[in-house]
């Protein structure tokens, strides 16, 4: 009667450890995990656009949809830090975050001067640090739910990684208008800057048929991957002349910031499905 005893209290013992594990790593900090992937996904974008709308600024090309992109970014992006660090609960996270921080004193200081060709040149040359640095901190908020899915079967990992995957191409989109403004800026330059157009280019359209495939594709992502399609087109069939700097600076930003427009919006239906699920 005893060992029965012992055996049900290691039993109820171990339930309520597990439970406890479980409730630790459910979340991130106060929001979803899938919530933190797309804020940490829209700061990768948020260093392209701001980074694009600079040197716009500084080539001539005023608008007041280019200036306030500049400035609202800057608010959005320290606001979205400021919560991914405060519901930020492993030293991984916490270091990648930091490491953010770090960069951003640094890039901020360039996005504040008037812009010119001069700071153009650096924004191009640190922008990419920046980004990368965004990005690892969404790798280790998707590892760290991957973790969390040993515990909690419900929560679909594979939502997570199309989350981000599909938060990517709002990246993507603006990175395409940052260099592609920066080969036409730069010709001393402009064969480096092509090669990464190119693979931007490749990447973005390569994963335009993987979102197209996937499991999670609602009539309201396929309505408006079908309206991305037509978007994408003009620079599809024109490939060449979009690479060489055939097209106009403003078309190029208003086609890539309504394929940004877009791919948040799926983005957030996919968020809101693994909310649901």
């Amino acid at each position: 009667m005893k060992t029965q005893s012992n055996l049900l209290f290691l039993t109820l013992l171990l339930f309520l450890n597990a439970n406890e594990s479980t409730s630790q790593t459910q979340s991130y900090g106060s929001i979803s995990y899938n919530k933190a992937v797309n804020i940490s996904g829209k700061q990768r974008m948020l260093t392209q656009k701001m980074s694009k709308a600079y040197l716009l600024l500084a080539k001539g090309v005023y608008n007041d949809q280019i200036k306030k992109e500049l400035n609202s970014g800057k608010f959005i992006f320290e606001k979205q830090l400021a919560i991914l660090k405060k519901n930020a609960e492993t030293t991984v996270v916490k270091l990648r975050i930091k490491r953010v921080e770090e960069l951003w004193v640094k890039f901020k200081k360039l996005l504040i001067t008037d812009p010119n060709l001069s700071t153009s040149s650096d924004i191009i040359k640190m922008n990419s640090d920046l980004l990368k640095a965004c990005h690892e901190v969404v790798q280790a908020i998707e590892s760290r739910s991957n973790y969390s899915n040993k515990f909690f079967k419900d929560n679909n990992q594979e939502l997570v990684k199309i989350i981000n995957i599909s938060g990517k191409q709002r990246m993507l989109s603006q990175r395409l208008c940052l260099y592609y403004t920066a080969s036409i800026m730069f010709p001393k330059e402009k064969d480096k800057y092509q090669e990464v157009l190119n693979n931007t280019f490749t990447e973005f359209s390569g994963t335009i048929d993987y979102l197209l495939i996937n499991s999670y594709n609602t009539t309201e992502t396929e309505e408006e991957l079908g309206s991305i399609m037509a978007i994408w087109e003009k620079f599809q069939i024109d490939k060449h002349g979009f690479l060489n700097g055939d097209f106009d600076l403003e078309e190029v930003f208003n086609i890539t910031n309504s394929l940004t427009k877009s791919f948040n919006k799926i983005t957030g239906i996919y968020e809101k499905i693994a909310k649901e699920s």
